[in-house]
Protein backbone atom coordinates (compact mmCIF):
# COMPACT_ATOMS: atom_id res chain seq x y z
CA UNK A 1 0.00 0.00 0.00
CA UNK A 2 1.41 3.34 -0.91
CA UNK A 3 1.38 6.48 1.18
CA UNK A 4 -0.96 8.10 -1.35
CA UNK A 5 -3.59 5.41 -0.86
CA UNK A 6 -3.24 5.61 2.91
CA UNK A 7 -3.72 9.38 2.84
CA UNK A 8 -6.73 9.24 0.53
CA UNK A 9 -8.45 6.70 2.75
CA UNK A 10 -7.54 8.63 5.91
CA UNK A 11 -5.63 5.68 7.36
CA UNK A 12 -3.25 6.16 10.26
CA UNK A 13 0.35 5.58 9.18
CA UNK A 14 3.88 5.93 10.51
CA UNK A 15 7.37 5.33 9.17
CA UNK A 16 10.21 3.87 11.22
CA UNK A 17 13.87 3.69 10.16
CA UNK A 18 15.29 0.19 10.28
CA UNK A 19 18.81 0.52 8.83
CA UNK A 20 20.83 1.67 5.87
CA UNK A 21 21.77 0.21 2.51
CA UNK A 22 25.09 -1.63 2.55
CA UNK A 23 26.69 -2.22 -0.86
CA UNK A 24 28.29 -5.47 0.30
CA UNK A 25 25.09 -7.02 1.69
CA UNK A 26 22.51 -5.46 -0.63
CA UNK A 27 24.10 -5.95 -4.05
CA UNK A 28 22.54 -8.35 -6.51
CA UNK A 29 24.48 -11.49 -7.39
CA UNK A 30 26.09 -11.33 -10.87
CA UNK A 31 23.53 -13.76 -12.36
CA UNK A 32 20.44 -12.15 -10.75
CA UNK A 33 18.86 -11.08 -14.05
CA UNK A 34 19.11 -14.63 -15.40
CA UNK A 35 17.40 -16.19 -12.38
CA UNK A 36 13.83 -17.40 -12.09
CA UNK A 37 12.90 -14.72 -9.52
CA UNK A 38 13.82 -11.88 -11.89
CA UNK A 39 12.40 -13.51 -15.00
CA UNK A 40 9.11 -14.18 -13.19
CA UNK A 41 8.58 -10.50 -12.35
CA UNK A 42 6.20 -8.26 -14.24
CA UNK A 43 7.48 -5.30 -16.27
CA UNK A 44 6.99 -2.78 -13.46
CA UNK A 45 8.91 -4.87 -10.92
CA UNK A 46 11.75 -5.48 -13.38
CA UNK A 47 11.92 -1.73 -14.12
CA UNK A 48 12.42 -1.04 -10.41
CA UNK A 49 15.20 -3.61 -10.20
CA UNK A 50 16.84 -2.11 -13.29
CA UNK A 51 17.43 1.24 -11.56
CA UNK A 52 18.62 -0.22 -8.23
CA UNK A 53 22.33 0.44 -7.71
CA UNK A 54 23.70 -0.65 -4.34
CA UNK A 55 26.95 1.29 -4.87
CA UNK A 56 25.14 4.56 -5.61
CA UNK A 57 22.66 4.01 -2.75
CA UNK A 58 25.23 2.89 -0.15
CA UNK A 59 24.45 4.50 3.20
CA UNK A 60 20.92 5.65 2.35
CA UNK A 61 18.34 4.93 5.06
CA UNK A 62 15.84 2.09 4.90
CA UNK A 63 12.44 2.32 6.56
CA UNK A 64 9.19 0.42 6.92
CA UNK A 65 5.74 1.95 6.89
CA UNK A 66 3.15 0.79 9.42
CA UNK A 67 -0.44 1.44 8.32
CA UNK A 68 -3.63 1.02 10.34
CA UNK A 69 -7.29 1.74 9.77
CA UNK A 70 -9.05 5.02 10.35
CA UNK A 71 -8.75 6.26 13.92
CA UNK A 72 -6.23 3.52 14.80
CA UNK A 73 -3.28 5.79 15.58
CA UNK A 74 -2.67 3.99 18.89
CA UNK A 75 -2.37 0.63 17.10
CA UNK A 76 0.08 2.08 14.58
CA UNK A 77 2.22 3.55 17.36
CA UNK A 78 2.10 0.24 19.26
CA UNK A 79 3.21 -1.62 16.13
CA UNK A 80 6.05 0.83 15.62
CA UNK A 81 7.15 0.30 19.23
CA UNK A 82 7.17 -3.49 18.72
CA UNK A 83 9.37 -3.11 15.63
CA UNK A 84 11.73 -0.70 17.36
CA UNK A 85 12.02 -2.91 20.45
CA UNK A 86 12.74 -5.98 18.29
CA UNK A 87 15.46 -4.10 16.42
CA UNK A 88 17.18 -2.96 19.62
CA UNK A 89 16.88 -6.41 21.26
CA UNK A 90 18.49 -8.00 18.19
CA UNK A 91 21.36 -5.51 18.37
CA UNK A 92 20.28 -3.75 15.19
CA UNK A 93 18.65 -0.61 16.56
CA UNK A 94 18.73 2.38 14.25
CA UNK A 95 21.15 5.15 15.13
CA UNK A 96 21.05 8.23 12.89
CA UNK A 97 24.31 9.09 11.16
CA UNK A 98 26.19 12.13 12.33
CA UNK A 99 27.23 14.43 9.51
Amino acid sequence: MSLIVARQLDYAAGVIPVGTIDRAQDSYPPDFKKGAAYLGMNDVARAVHEIYDADAMHGLPLAVQVVGGRFEEEKVLAGMKVIERALWESGKGFTPKQF
